[in-house]
């Protein structure tokens, strides 16, 4: 199975002229009052001493377009948030958006056997806009918010197939307890994984004035830039809320593309790219399903 590069330090897109925001800043700004604000960044660690070969993201200065140049057919996007045992009786909720570590060891091997090659969002949206092109049965494993089990349980079942996948993070909660810590990112990282925004505080964006939401989503993006010496290029929209003007917004501020939580989408609009929620306690039988196309 051949594993995407992981993503490496490069100068952020231009942002588009034609919309009337300021372009991506390089470190943190003023924002208005009222506007969440960024705690001081953690010490900035190494850049990785080792890139892994094979589908490296291209970079490029090119005006970002907001609608896919490529047509790729259907895509599997797999959303998961835990890898844990949780008990169901206690925490029904949770138990859905769990899956068990040895069930998700199975999945991952489903993947290998079926021939399937993961990519990240960020080779995904490379090939979407006609970059580069694609393994021809490519798969997106994706991980929202950032627990430690990411990198305690689904980082070892990853690399021990070759796999990469795509962490968006919650910049605010890293370190604090059941979320990744700072040299768990770096492992993440260093293993040739993608590390995406989901915001500072997790916030529904749809709530917030565009000002606010543009501080949510650019100020995650500096801290994990520089805490770990690296280009956010993907974003996550917080339980997958967001307006056409959410979207236009993270295209104003140089994300690439961005992913939702709805699956009846096609994959031309880069800042709508739908997902399949992979739920807890279904039996590997049906994890098939996944990469199968919904009807609309």
């Amino acid at each position: 199975m051949t594993p995407a590069t992981p993503q490496q330090a490069a100068p952020p897109p231009a942002s588009p002229t034609s919309v009337p925001v300021a372009p991506t800043p390089v470190a943190p700004t003023p924002v208005a009052s009222g506007a969440p604000q960024l705690a001081a960044a953690s010490p900035t660690l190494p850049a990785p001493t080792s890139v892994p070969a094979a589908l490296t993201p291209a970079a490029t200065t090119e005006p970002l377009a907001m609608v896919a140049s490529a047509n790729l057919g259907y895509i599997p996007i797999l959303m998961y948030h835990y890898i844990r045992v949780v008990d169901q009786a206690s925490d029904p909720l949770g138990y859905r958006l769990s899956v068990a570590p040895a069930v998700f060891a199975q999945q991952m091997d489903w993947i290998a056997e079926q021939g399937y090659t993961p990519i990240t969002m960020a080779t995904l949206t490379d090939c979407l806009r006609a970059r580069q092109v694609c393994p021809p049965k490519r798969v997106v494993l994706t991980f929202d918010d950032g627990y430690e089990d990411n990198a305690l349980a689904a980082l070892p079942v990853l690399q021990a197939r070759g796999f990469v996948g795509t962490f968006f993070i919650v910049s605010s909660r890293i370190g604090t307890p059941g979320y990744v810590r700072i040299e768990q990112l770096a492992a993440l990282r260093d293993a040739g994984m993608e590390i995406g925004a989901h915001t500072v505080t997790h916030a529904d964006l749809t709530s917030l004035s565009l000002e606010d939401a543009a501080a949510e989503m650019i100020e995650s993006r500096i801290m994990i830039e520089q805490t770990l010496g690296i280009t956010v290029r993907s974003f996550s929209y917080p339980a997958g809320k967001y307006t056409a003007e959410i979207a236009q917004l993270a295209h104003t501020l140089g994300f690439e593309s961005a992913v939702i939580t709805q699956s009846f989408r096609g994959f031309d609009q880069l800042y709508e790219i739908p997902r399949r929620r992979v739920l807890g306690g279904e039996p590997v039988s049906g994890f098939r399903y996944y990469f199968v196309p919904l009807a609309r």
